[in-house]
């Protein structure tokens, strides 16, 4: 099979990409200068506005001259440990420069998102929603953190090591701008299939666009139902199977269920024309094929995360349609949605990326190169969340000069893959800016989707902090499908959220069995239950698992798990012709 792969795709000049890390003034220009023209005709709403700043500034006077007066002479004594020879570590933390920085920040930042809320209800909602975003993150990039001689522990640091610290932060800087992003983690610590991925299985069968893993079990007996998870393409696999910490597939495997994970192809420029449905027919129902040549089981559950929910609802809903001649083997009994969007209107942060010239920049790029490069993705993820993706390792790494240490979730986020042109198109196009699910005008290979001919049990988690797919959008995409669904909201965000494990007993999770007419009105009435939704899954999806049967041990396979599309080998040559 070697001649069959290449060895890795080429990596392009990252160069070029680096202009995606950060975000597009002329984005933010368009936005603010709307919002402009909003509030000029509201001249009362900005007086009021102004004479608030005024009083916030006064008081911030008063308490600040209050606190360096009560502090005395012990704020302006530089701590020099003579033993050490080295200046302590709070030395700098309650000087007057660095106190007042920091107040004159927090006083002045709340004060401009006050505004905005000002005029919420005199303002377009996307043009509010984009001059938000855009405030936050340029008030992130201003906070006295990001500057070297207002940072105490900066300061610190660079008088105790001569002025090292840069040093060592400009070797990284200038390394980390060749890449196209910034260093989050030790890379060279983990090995996919070693440390990470590494539950045991074997790739029982591939195509241009899977491989697909079945793996080991570890109970003598497996309920006779198995389940097939269908991890998005923007990103690999792994993160429901990072280590014993938070793997979802070892905790399942370890109750007894048998498991199936679709790992997809990182794309070259051969796939610009693979789009969604091909994703869904030659990916998922290959699949499923395959796992009834395995099993003999007569249906079997999904899982799908973020965009492959998205997915798998789509495709129950084609096969739902009588002009859908191709059904798969096996009865797909149910789908468990994990943080998916099926309403796109209220989409969150990301559908800022989804429009205007920043789509237009990577329409072009994808032009000539058919492909949308994973690391424009990473560095839009980033951006998302830049004080704790950007700023916070802008701090530790070129300024403190510390390597960053090895951190799994951030491995995994930092190994991105490509987007289909076909694909990216897609999902800003179809999706995130004409709402095709929603409106019920998005068809696969000619087949009008109609989501409520979905009827199969559905469970359906999102997170309540999740930036990416906001819980009340998922709220909002539930009451598209037509079946019996249980909706849950997880502690913490997009990804922390999702790999819960049980015994780490960490966040927890929110259940209501009445579906409410409004989001909020959910939340208000729900339960709040500590621990991992994984408990509350595991409750809804047992009676539905089947019988104890003897598990269906691998005899045939291709190679061991977690396969070599993982690690971006691609077919040499492709059998779908576009």
């Amino acid at each position: 099979m070697s001649d069959f792969f290449l060895n890795k795709n080429s990596k392009p000049n990252n160069l070029d990409l680096f202009q995606f890390a950060v975000l597009n003034p002329q984005i933010a220009m368009l936005a603010f200068l709307k919002l402009g023209e909003e509030m000029s005709s509201q001249p009362k709403k900005i007086e009021a506005s102004q004479q608030d700043l005024l009083k916030r500034l006064i008081e911030l006077q008063k308490s600040f001259i209050a606190e360096v007066c009560n502090q005395g002479k012990e704020s302006l004594n530089f701590k020099y440990n003579e033993k050490e020879k080295k200046f302590e570590e709070n030395t700098f933390e309650n000087n007057p420069m660095m106190l007042f920085a920091r107040k004159f920040y927090e006083t002045t930042s709340s004060w401009m998102i006050d505004t905005l809320d000002r005029f919420n209800n005199n303002v377009d909602s996307r043009v509010m929603h984009n001059a938000k975003f855009f405030l936050k993150q340029y008030i992130d990039m201003l906070s006295p953190d990001n500057f070297p001689f207002l940072n105490p522990k900066v300061l610190n640091e660079t008088l105790n090591t001569n002025g090292e610290n840069f040093k060592k932060g400009l070797h990284m800087f200038l390394s980390d701008l060749k890449k196209g992003a910034i260093t989050t983690n030790d890379r060279d610590f983990f090995r996919i299939g070693e440390n990470i991925a590494n539950t045991p299985g074997k790739v029982i069968f591939q195509n241009d666009i899977i491989e697909l893993i079945q793996y080991t079990p570890t109970t003598e007996k497996v309920f006779s139902k198995p389940i097939l998870f269908i991890p998005p393409w923007i990103n690999k696999f792994y993160v429901l199977d990072l280590n014993e910490k938070y793997s979802f597939v070892k905790w399942l495997i370890n109750k007894g269920f048998t498991i199936f994970m679709i790992s997809w192809v990182n794309p070259d420029k051969r796939y610009r024309k693979i789009n969604f449905e091909d994703y869904a027919f030659n990916g998922v129902l290959d699949a499923i094929d395959k796992i009834y040549d395995v099993t003999h089981s007569k249906s079997l559950h999904t899982i799908g995360y973020c965009v492959g929910g998205t997915l798998i609802s789509s495709l129950l809903a084609c096969l739902k349609n009588p002009l859908c001649k191709r059904q798969p083997k096996i009865k797909i009994e149910s789908a468990t949605l994990l943080t998916t969007l099926l309403d796109f209107e209220h989409a969150g942060d990301m559908s800022v990326f989804m429009s205007g010239n920043y789509l237009d920049a990577i329409t072009a790029q994808m032009e000539e190169k058919g492909i949308l490069d994973g690391s424009v993705m990473y560095n839009t993820f980033s951006a998302l969340k830049a004080k704790d993706m950007i700023w916070r390792y802008f701090i530790n790494s070129y300024m403190l000069g510390k390597k960053p240490a090895p951190h799994e979730i951030l491995f995994w986020n930092s190994d991105p893959t490509n987007l289909t042109k076909a694909m990216q198109t897609f999902l800003s196009h179809d999706l995130y800016r004409d709402n095709l699910l929603k409106t019920g005008t998005l068809s696969m290979y000619g087949i009008p989707i109609n989501l409520k001919l979905v009827k199969n049990p559905i469970y359906m988690v999102s997170m309540k902090k999740d930036h990416l797919v906001p819980w009340q959008a998922a709220f909002d995409s539930m009451k598209l499908l037509g079946g019996k669904i249980r909706f849950v909201v997880g502690g913490s965000g997009h990804v922390a959220g999702v790999i819960n494990h049980p015994d780490r007993n960490k966040y927890s999770y929110w259940i209501n069995d009445k579906i409410t007419e409004t989001a909020q009105e959910w939340f208000d009435t729900a339960k709040e239950i500590a621990g991992s939704w994984w408990n509350d899954w595991l409750l809804w999806i047992k009676p539905m698992a089947g019988s104890l049967i003897s598990p269906p041990f691998i005899k045939e396979f291709l190679r061991n798990s977690p396969g070599i599309y993982v690690k971006n080998m691609v077919p040499k040559q492709l059998s779908i012709k576009k």
